[in-house]
C-alpha cells in the first residue's frame, strides 16, 4: 500500500509541476505560488469539513516542526522556476537525486528526528530501486548542460 502511495505521489508531483509552471507563465512565479497555496488551503479545509475533523493546534511544539510550511513554499517556487526552464523530466530526476542524497545523510546520522538507519540497509533498499535510479541518471545525461545553466541564470 505504501509503495503504491509513493508511486502515485510521484505521478501527482510531476503533473502538479507542469500545471504550476503553466500558471506562473500567466501570472508570475510569486502570485502563482500564492494562488497554489490558497487553493491548497481551501481544498484541505473542505476535506477536513467533509471528514468532520476539527482543526486544533497543539501548544509547546518545537518551532522546527513548523518549518515545513516554509520549505513547502520554497519547494513550489523552485519547482516553478525550474520546470519552465529545464522541463519536468530533468526537474524530477534532479529533485529525486537531491532527495536521495539528503535522505541518506539524515537517516544515516538520525538527524532532525529521523529514524537512524545503517547505510547497508539503505543500500539494499536502493538495489530494489535500481531501475528507477538508472532512469534518473539517463534523464540527467540526456538533457544538456545548457539547460542546467539556463536554470541557474533564471534563479532570482
Amino acid at each position: 500500500m505504501y509503495l503504491l502511495l509513493s508511486f502515485l505521489c510521484g505521478l501527482i508531483v510531476s503533473t502538479m509541476n507542469i500545471f504550476n509552471g503553466q500558471l506562473s507563465a500567466h501570472c508570475g512565479v510569486y502570485l502563482a505560488t500564492v494562488i497554489i497555496h490558497l487553493i491548497g488551503l481551501i481544498t484541505f479545509t473542505l476535506i477536513m469539513f467533509l471528514k468532520k475533523q476539527e482543526i486544533s493546534f497543539k501548544h509547546h511544539l518545537p518551532f522546527i516542526l513548523y518549518t515545513g510550511g516554509v520549505i513547502g513554499v520554497l519547494t513550489v517556487i523552485f519547482n516553478i522556476i525550474a520546470v519552465n526552464n529545464i522541463g519536468t523530466a530533468l526537474l524530477t530526476a534532479l529533485g529525486l537525486l537531491g532527495q536521495m542524497i539528503i535522505s541518506i545523510i539524515l537517516e544515516s546520522k538520525g538527524w532532525l528526528g529521523s529514524l537512524s538507519r545503517r547505510l547497508a540497509s539503505m543500500i539494499s533498499g536502493f538495489s530494489r530501486s535500481r531501475g528507477v535510479i538508472e532512469l534518473m541518471i539517463a534523464s540527467v545525461c540526456l538533457n544538456t548542460s545548457s539547460e542546467i545553466s539556463t536554470f541557474l541564470r533564471a534563479l532570482p
